[in-house]
């Protein structure tokens, strides 16, 4: 997890309370973290045996929402674990942002 908390910290330029908000997310979900640390040390993603959460690899939701850059990608991925059907009416709609 320190990668991740040194991405967000200094990459993402979180405050810390925000930093550890979003650590607790990629906690529960390690298999998640782990290949977003390797995201972060390479900023590819995944093709060879990727996570697939409800069908979807973090590339697939790069391509349908590019917008998104890889913090996004991956709790994206996480909110799919979590809520699926929210998180697959997001994709459905096309991503709207408010």
């Amino acid at each position: 997890m320190e990668a991740i908390k040194q991405y967000l910290l200094t990459e993402k330029k979180l405050t810390p309370a925000v930093m550890e908000r979003m650590l607790l997310k990629f906690e529960k979900h390690q298999d998640i973290a782990d290949e977003f640390v390797l995201w972060i040390q390479t900023n590819e993603y995944v093709a060879d045996n990727p996570i697939k959460v409800e069908g979807y690899t973090a590339d697939d939701i790069h391509r349908i929402a590019p917008f998104l850059d890889g913090v996004g990608v991956f709790n994206f991925m996480i909110s799919l674990r979590e809520q699926p059907e929210k998180a697959k009416q997001q994709i459905a709609s096309g991503f709207p942002r408010k």
